[in-house]
């Protein structure tokens, strides 16, 4: 099991709905050409509130105070593959006009804003659209809501 953090850039954080300028970006971590959510592995036994404060304390960004849970992304073994994935994505917050990201200095990967068009994962629009909306968070199986009333 994954804890995700969600965390965004909204256009104008006045009015974080208003998508008539531009879409809000999403935080994702590159590494060899690939970018994705950043998150860690849950240990055993570990709270989901430690986890996400893990995940916040290796972006050097502030933990979030109460984690809310935004998605439940369920993923099958795709032909064995890959094991049985399951996230948890929860509300990292969202960074104001400045964006200001402060840049790892590990050398091993970049962290980039990512338009919502680019994110080429379906569950952190679930995600996001449940943080600023407050609706229940979905629960989704291969990152779509639809699917998951077939289980």
């Amino acid at each position: 099991m994954r804890v995700e953090l969600l965390v965004w850039h909204p256009a104008d954080p006045a009015t974080p709905l208003d998508v008539s300028r531009s879409w809000p970006r999403v935080l994702q971590v590159a590494r060899a050409g690939a970018a994705g959510p950043p998150g860690v592995i849950v240990r055993p036994g570990e709270p989901v509130r430690t986890a996400a404060g893990r995940v916040a304390t290796a972006l050097g960004l502030r933990q979030p105070l109460q984690p809310r849970l935004l998605a439940v992304d369920q993923r099958s073994d795709e032909g064995g593959a890959c094991p049985e994935q399951l996230a948890l994505i929860v509300d990292g917050g969202w960074l104001g006009t400045d964006g200001g990201l402060v840049p790892c200095d590990c050398g091993d990967h970049e962290m980039v804003w990512t338009p919502i068009a680019e994110l080429g994962r379906v569950a952190l629009v679930h995600a996001l659209r449940v943080a600023v909306t407050g609706q229940p968070p979905p629960l989704l199986w291969r990152g779509t809501s639809g699917a998951a009333d077939a289980l």
